[in-house]
């Protein structure tokens, strides 16, 4: 065998090694940041939120506390959910678009959890993923 040519298990193998780590960072961030909606969840079902902001506009402390913050919650837990899913899948190298979904979910501000954490993990995955060697590892 041709020492440029890795059989097709060392090649995969070594994928599984590189994309380990940015998978993992993925799904803490994403835990943390599930964790952190519901604590907001809960405040905000008990009336604690946004109303205690001083000097701003009461209307958007009271816009951001009630049902409307409980949906934006919600949103960030079923993203939170759904990079969890994409890094498990990124992992097991078993589905590049929904692993690819998720990185890039991850880096997206606002939408991600933990989203000044989520920038540069993000970019680390998708350095990783884009990798020819990953790329070709995934079997989906």
């Amino acid at each position: 065998m041709n020492a440029e040519y890795p059989a097709r298990g060392q090649t995969r193998s070594g994928a599984a090694s590189r994309v380990a780590a940015p998978a993992m960072a993925m799904i803490v961030v994403s835990g943390i940041g599930i964790v952190l909606a519901i604590v907001t969840i809960m405040l905000r079902a008990l009336g604690i939120g946004l109303g205690g902001m001083a000097g701003g506009d009461e209307r958007i402390a009271q816009y951001f506390s009630g049902t409307i913050g409980i949906m934006t919650s919600l949103i960030g837990i079923a993203v939170g959910g759904f990079i969890i899913y994409g890094a498990m899948k990124m992992k097991d190298l078993s589905n590049y678009g929904l692993a690819l979904a998720s990185t890039i979910l991850v880096m997206i501000p606002c939408l991600s959890p933990c989203c000044f954490l989520g920038i540069p993990i993000g970019i680390w995955a998708l350095v990783v993923l884009l990798g020819q060697d990953v790329k070709s590892a995934f079997t989906g």
